[in-house]
């Protein structure tokens, strides 16, 4: 076999494994920030000219007695609000024959080559892991998958980078490992990100898990706003919701202060959230100790509405209205302090 895979596999997982990853829950292989697709993802190109490869071909079903049958096979780009990534997308369908047709063997390498020799994986989310569709069946309603490609080539020689993955290279799909005497391996020529003809998915990035974290505003020192966007499970309803919760330390009068706010309810995906803030008072010093005060000594005094949206990974946009209390109103710009780990946003930045 002309890359020896299950053995050269066996020799990277090891690798892998003894090496280890900064970020345990990054998968290198997928070089692209994971809120930059929904859980949905999209059926098609937005247009003609987001269409990198559109082409039928004939693939061998799992019946060497059954005919081939007819497969569609579309690829286009989807960009992220992180500037210069983006996410390759392969859409495939079986639109003819009465036997099934297996997922190919996927390979990837940079530039235009004859043979590629980069493992990748059509992955339906971001995951760690073997977890490609290689091997199922070819949906006859059709699916979309993202691109995900190997760093290190099988025979340990080259590495295919972000910038590899965002500029020309080298798709090859191959049916081989099923049927020897299959269609040679098809070859699609991916085209360069271009954010004119590849835009995202979303006209504003969506807040997610990843935009948790810690934020400061330059010229405001010593001060700052925790952002925490959560899951909820709704037992009743059998869905899951999303909640937001911020806490922004702060001073008034010249002493440290808090204020906070959270909502909760909402379905993944929304791009902003708007927080009534209120400012909190009362209580003692944690290292008094447990049961020095209770919940009924805090007064939460309502001050006004803070609005929060993102602009990429590592950028927030807070609007804020305390008109009703005095305490002014504005926009600004609030930036990541440090990113989470095993839990970036957009590790590849």
């Amino acid at each position: 076999m002309r890359r020896l895979l299950p053995l050269l596999l066996v020799f990277l997982a090891s690798k892998s494994f003894a090496t280890g990853e900064i970020n345990v829950l990054t998968d290198l292989n997928s070089p692209f920030p994971p809120g930059c697709i929904s859980l949905w993802l999209p059926e098609g190109p937005v247009s003609d000219e987001n269409v990198i490869h559109r082409r039928t071909i004939w693939a061998p079903t799992i019946d060497p007695n059954t005919p081939d049958a007819r497969v569609r096979i579309t690829v286009w780009r989807v960009g992220c609000h992180d500037p210069g990534h983006s996410v390759v997308m392969v859409r495939m369908r079986q639109l003819s024959g009465d036997g099934d047709v297996l997922v190919p063997e996927v390979w990837a390498d940079a530039g235009i080559v004859e043979v590629a020799w980069h493992r990748s994986q059509l992955i339906g989310k971001p995951a760690v892991g073997d977890i490609g569709a290689t091997g199922n069946y070819v949906s006859r309603q059709g699916r979309t998958w993202m691109l995900a490609v190997d760093p290190v080539s099988v025979d340990d020689e080259t590495q295919f980078t972000l910038d590899d993955y965002n500029d020309w290279f080298t798709l090859e799909l191959s049916w081989h490992p099923f049927d020897p005497g299959a269609i040679d391996s098809v070859l699609i020529d991916v085209e360069p990100y271009l954010p004119q003809l590849d835009p995202p998915q979303f006209e504003y990035p969506p807040l997610h898990g990843r935009m948790s974290g810690q934020y400061t505003i330059e010229g405001i020192p010593s001060s700052g706003l925790v952002l925490h966007i959560g899951e909820q499970y709704d037992r009743v309803n059998q869905v899951d919701t999303n909640y937001a919760f911020a806490l922004f330390f702060t001073y008034l009068d010249g002493e440290p202060a808090w204020v906070a706010g959270n909502t909760g309810g909402m379905e993944p995906g929304f791009d902003f959230v708007d927080l009534e803030m209120e400012y909190l008072v009362g209580g003692e010093f944690f290292g008094f100790g447990p049961d020095v005060f209770d919940d009924a000594d805090i007064e939460r005094i309502p001050i006004g509405w803070m609005t929060i949206e993102a602009l990429d990974c590592n950028t927030l946009l807070l609007g804020y209205d305390f008109t009703e209390s005095g305490l002014g109103t504005g926009v600004v710009e609030a930036d990541r302090l440090v990113r989470v780990a095993g839990y970036d946003c957009n590790p590849w930045d």
